[in-house]
């Protein structure tokens, strides 16, 4: 079953047995772990919930075979299991007369090797639980749903604006989410105004911004902003190079996939690794652009740093003169 089967499980009231909870995605599955710990009241878990680290099969089979107390239930949580085969194929043996009023999580951190003994077993009677990464549309409308509880407003596009900002990872996207929801406070609304004070760095969703206005044909507005960013602080300009080389290249990637396979730009940003919605906006860029261009803003980019530890051009001068001459 997937991340959503398991909450749907939870919430039912009915779970019981063993179940073994693996994946990429940590975030959601510590989310889970918590939301099955519910089910035991706040003042009887000191007796019905217990959390094992590097237990032997001897002491797990002993907390499983604990009766609860006050509750129907007792959970187990198990943190690492067990690496001899000898010790797998005996829990493996105990699983299946595991008693009914216990609930046995086995949580693995990470994604486990479907060729394992164990995962087979749960795979076959329909209890391992896979959390894979989640896709973006479900990360934005958790987002939104998120801020809703917390008394904010969030709109899908500056939803949208967030996780293609910070990625994919839940993580990564709680904090930053958070981080916005403290700034407006109960009430308030997250823009993408906020987005650009809260999350990540600053920089970071300026030079996106700052990027958008020179593919929009906006180069002046571009120049400003620009200029603002390089010249913040003394490190700034080798970070930029960075960022911008790697966002054409990006563009690079896109536009080699639309001309190649004669795809459509969702269609190319849809071949790409990473956050869909970068991606296709990378796409759509690309394909005002010839590859050339393309490829000469890579590789003019890539020598502003070679140029600064050789004494060459200064590197503002050399970033603003390589987006000033482009032919946007």
């Amino acid at each position: 079953m997937n991340h959503n089967d398991f909450f749907k499980l939870i919430s039912s009231g009915s779970m019981s047995g063993a179940y073994f909870l693996h994946g990429e995605e940590e975030f959601v599955k510590e989310a889970a772990v918590g939301r099955a710990s519910e089910m035991i009241p706040e003042d009887m878990r000191a007796f019905n919930l217990t959390v094992l680290y590097n237990a032997s099969v001897e002491r797990i089979i002993e907390c499983c075979e604990t009766l609860p107390v006050f509750t129907e239930r007792s959970l187990i949580i198990l943190r690492e299991t067990p690496s001899a085969a000898a010790d797998v194929t005996r829990l493996i043996e105990y699983l299946g007369n595991i008693p009914e009023t216990t609930v046995l999580l086995i949580v693995k951190k990470g994604k486990a090797d479907e060729r394992s003994a164990l995962v087979k077993f749960f795979a076959k009677n329909q209890r391992e639980v896979l959390f894979a990464p989640l896709e973006e549309t479900d990360i934005i409308k958790w987002c939104m749903k998120t801020a809703v509880q917390k008394g904010v407003v969030l709109e899908k596009e500056s939803a949208r604006t967030l996780v293609g900002l910070v990625g994919s990872d839940m993580t990564t996207v709680s904090n930053e989410l958070s981080k916005a929801i403290d700034y407006v406070g109960p009430g308030g609304k997250i823009t993408a105004d906020v987005i650009s004070r809260t999350a990540v760095s600053n920089i970071e969703f300026k030079l996106f911004t700052t990027l958008d206005c020179f593919t929009a044909g906006k180069v002046r507005d571009g120049m400003t902003g620009l200029h603002g960013l390089l010249t913040q602080d003394r490190d700034a300009p080798l970070s930029i190079a960075g960022f911008l080389e790697s966002r054409f290249k990006l563009m690079l990637q896109g536009k080699l996939l639309m001309e190649r396979g004669k795809l459509s730009p969702k269609a190319a940003a849809s071949k790409m690794e990473g956050s869909s919605y970068a991606n296709e906006k990378a796409c759509r860029a690309a394909s005002k652009y010839s590859i050339e261009q393309l490829s000469g803003l890579v590789k003019e980019l890539s020598l502003v740093n070679y140029a600064r530890i050789t004494g060459g051009e200064d590197p503002v001068a050399a970033i603003e003169k390589i987006m000033i001459s482009f032919n946007w």
